[in-house]
Formats: C-alpha cells, sequence, structure tokens
C-alpha cells in the first residue's frame, strides 16, 4: 500500500499511519468532514488499563468481556470481583456505546479494528484494557448512528487500523484516533443509516430475548430442573456408575455430577433417535489458500461461526463435495475441538440459518443434521446449561478435545409434548428470523456509506 501525503505529521511517522482514503477526506476541509474527538465525550476511559481479575461467584461479581465476547451473538463473559478495577465505572457498557477491538494483528479477518454497537446484549457488563468505547454525547441521534456505520465499513476498520502503533500485537493510538475524520454526508442520507442502525440494534435484542425465552421452556422441565440443580455450577464430582464405561476418562459419566444418568432414567429418547443415520460427522481437513473476491469461497473458523457479524476468510474452493464443507438450514454446528474452560467455545451450538448455509466451515465444527421438524427445539436443548454439559461429556483426547460420535448419539434428550415443542420451535425461528433481519439492516446501512457517500472524497 502506498500512501502519498501532502502534510505528513511529526506524531505519526510510519506509512502505516496514513490511510490513503482518510488522507483524502482530511483534504476535503473541515465543511466535509468531522473529527472523532469532536463527536464522542470520552474515548477509551479504560483502554490500557493494568488491573488483576479476582474471580468470584456470579452473585457477587460483574462480568468482564474480552474483544472476542463482544462481538459473540451470545455475549457471555469472565465474572471478577467489581473491585478488581480500580474505576470500575470507566469499563462499565451501556446501550449506544461503540466498542473496538483494540489490540491484536492486521490480518483480513482479525477481529483488530473492527466496531460494534452495544446493544442490551452488552449493557452492564465491564471491558477490559483491551476494548476501546467510545462515549457519544448523543448516542442515538441520528449522526453518531451514521458515524458507527462509517466505522464498522470496510474502509473505517482501515482507517481505525491506521492508528496502530507497536510491533507484533498492536494497538490504537487515541490521538489519532480522535483526528480520524468522520465524513458528513446530506441529513436524509444519514437519517436513512440512523434508521437501519437502529433496525439492527433492536432485531439482535430480539434474537436474544427469543432464545432466552425458547430456553425457558426447556428448563421448566421438571426433569430439566432436577438436572440442572446437579449441573449447573462446574466443580469436582465423584460419583458410583454400574453401567458399562464408554473410555477410560471418568470425566465421560461424572461431570455432570450425576445429571447423566438421572436424565438417562428420565427420557427413554437419545439423540441418535433424533437425528439422520449418518446425521453426526466432521468436515474434511484441507489447505486454505487465500484469495480475493469474486473468486473463492466463504470460509469459516469455529470462532466466526459463534459472532453476531461473522468475518470469515476468502479461500480457494478446495474441490470437496459441498456435504464436506458446507451445512444445510436447521442443522446444528458445535464447536468439536478445544479445551474445557468455561468461557470456550467447545462443545457450545449454533444453528445454521438462511445466511449461514452459504459458507464454508472448518472441520472442526461438528455437524448435526435432525430428522424433519426437530431441529429447532433440539437447538434449543443442547444450547441451555444441561445441554452444553451433556455435550462435554462426550470429549476425548489429552491437550486438544474433540467429540466421541458415538456417545454423542446415546445423550439423552427431551420427550415432551407437541404443544410445548412447537412453542420451543416457534420461538427459535422469530430469533433467527430476527438475526437476518438485523444483519440486512446492517449491512444495508454500510452498502450506503461505502456507495453514496465515500465516492465524493474517494473518487
Amino acid at each position: 500500500m502506498k500512501a502519498f501525503v501532502a502534510a505528513p505529521r511529526s506524531a505519526a511517522l510510519r506509512a502505516l499511519n496514513y490511510e490513503p482514503a482518510v488522507e483524502r477526506i482530511r483534504r476535503a476541509g473541515s465543511s466535509s468532514a468531522m473529527p472523532l474527538q469532536d463527536v464522542v465525550k470520552a474515548l477509551g476511559p479504560a483502554y490500557g488499563s493494568v488491573f488483576t481479575r479476582l474471580d468470584c461467584s456470579p452473585s457477587h461479581g460483574v462480568e468482564l468481556i474480552a474483544q472476542s465476547d463482544m462481538f459473540s451473538a451470545e455475549p457471555s463473559g469472565r465474572v471478577i470481583r467489581r473491585d478488581s478495577m480500580p474505576q470500575p465505572e470507566r469499563h462499565l457498557v451501556t446501550r449506544g456505546q461503540v466498542l473496538i477491538a483494540g489490540a491484536g494483528t492486521l490480518g483480513e479477518n482479525e477481529l483488530y479494528g473492527r466496531a460494534i454497537l452495544a446493544d442490551n446484549r452488552l449493557a452492564g457488563k465491564y471491558v477490559g484494557p483491551d476494548s476501546m468505547s467510545l462515549h457519544f454525547e448523543e448516542p442515538d441521534n441520528d449522526f453518531s448512528l451514521f458515524a458507527y456505520a462509517w466505522l464498522a465499513s470496510r474502509t473505517g476498520l482501515q482507517a481505525i487500523r491506521s492508528t496502530s502503533y507497536g510491533t507484533k500485537i498492536l494497538r490504537l493510538r487515541r490521538d489519532l484516533l480522535g483526528s480520524l475524520p468522520v465524513p458528513i454526508a446530506p441529513t436524509d442520507i444519514m437519517v436513512r443509516v440512523a434508521g437501519l442502525v437502529r433496525r439492527c440494534v433492536a432485531d439482535r435484542e430480539r434474537f436474544l430475548e427469543d432464545l432466552h425465552a425458547a430456553r425457558r421452556l426447556v428448563e421448566a422441565l421438571p426433569a430439566m430442573k432436577s438436572a440442572w440443580e446437579m449441573c449447573s455450577e462446574r466443580r469436582r464430582h465423584s460419583l458410583v456408575w454400574t453401567s458399562p464405561l464408554p473410555s477410560l476418562s471418568a470425566w465421560n459419566v461424572a461431570s455432570t455430577g450425576g445429571a447423566l444418568r438421572y436424565l438417562q432414567g428420565q427420557w427413554d429418547s437419545t439423540l441418535g433417535d433424533v437425528i439422520h443415520s449418518d446425521g453426526v460427522y466432521y468436515g474434511t481437513r484441507f489447505a486454505r489458500v487465500a484469495c480475493q473476491p469474486p473468486h473463492g469461497i466463504d470460509f469459516m473458523s469455529q470462532r466466526d461461526a459463534m459472532l453476531i457479524r461473522p468475518a470469515p476468510r476468502r479461500i480457494v474452493h478446495p474441490g470437496f463435495a459441498e456435504r464436506q464443507l458446507y451445512a444445510r438450514p436447521g442443522t446444528i454446528l458445535v464447536g468439536a475441538q478445544g479445551t474445557l474452560g468455561e468461557g470456550e467455545i467447545f462443545g457450545r451450538a449454533v444453528l445454521v440459518h438462511d445466511r449461514s448455509a452459504k459458507v464454508a466451515f472448518t472441520e472442526h465444527l461438528l455437524r448435526i443434521v435432525p430428522t424433519d421438524g426437530r431441529a429447532l427445539s433440539l437447538y434449543a436443548y443442547l444450547t441451555t446449561t444441561v445441554g452444553f454439559r451433556l455435550l462435554r461429556t462426550t470429549a476425548v483426547g489429552t491437550k486438544l478435545l474433540s467429540l466421541r460420535e458415538d456417545m454423542l448419539r446415546t445423550l439423552p434428550v427431551p420427550e415432551w409434548p407437541d404443544e410445548l415443542a412447537t412453542a420451543v420451535s416457534d420461538l427459535v425461528r422469530s430469533a433467527f428470523d430476527a438475526r437476518d433481519r438485523a444483519e440486512n439492516a446492517e449491512e444495508e446501512a454500510i452498502r450506503i456509506v461505502e456507495e453514496e457517500v465515500l465516492p465524493q472524497w474517494l473518487g
């Protein structure tokens, strides 16, 4: 990349700090753009702060979210004592803040430099030192939301990354970030963009609300309540096991504190009864060769599949059958290679919906293909706390674990009235419809910025 700079600044001597698009906007003059620092009242008040995290019980602590948690479809952070942070109010996330991943590398699909607007899924949680938070004077006004769409665009990402300093792990410079010019568009365009961003935020909140409502219906089953008491808190367990042992690891029978055997005694149905005969399989390993659109296909890792706004890689089609690369709508993907940390992706499930059916997935995501009519209710069950613990009982291996397919088929699944299964399925369907609407609205807002606003500076 080359940048021809008319007025190099003594504070920024690296070529990385001169993004051509940003320099063109600067040359357009103050009447066409406004520095970011003039539209925010605080820029990263907790960014770069150092503190020792003191873990505690969820009932006594606050949730600290990492960069990956900010972009997760279902944010879930680490619970720490609030007094771990010297000034906790600076770390608190409120609705309408823009959160930026503030530490990382310049990889094409890395989170570093990406921005997301905080909604009720994130509000009330706390960010760590690697997250840059922008506090707008008026978070919900049209210009603030338009500024977010600009920062979330491809050009905005490049602009944010141009404020980097460091060597291996880059970080953002407040002074350079604050000086980034935010283009000023005609009022009608800013109103359109802001309306789309508001719709995106509302639908993302609806997505999580409906998912939680579906899980509450599942968790209200009497057997689920008892199982939850046994396994909700991860701790050491011991029990007497008289049935055949599926492996030589005590983890596979004892990790749920007896919930596995209890549910096997309560329900006759197993996962193998509600999926196709060939409905549990891994993808195929292959080399990832990078390429540029329109060539190739989008490819998602385990991390990407769990994000609310995925950042897939673009790779050359490896030539395998589509079944090994793609997953049809209704397939449940489970993170199937990793470790047993509470915040890890390993054992967590995600549902393939219409949009994600067009993307190739890593072989490390286990595919579970339910029979017709069972996908939505089964997904709700497997993503409850009990379902998550049961999936992890099938973990085998040493450092990096994987899931045993034969043991997965024997996991107990609920036997419930048709009316309850229908109600759960309707809520899950509503949740993913809302997620699709949110993605479409945000993409359209960013498209307007990139195709109708930026060309007048970048042409």
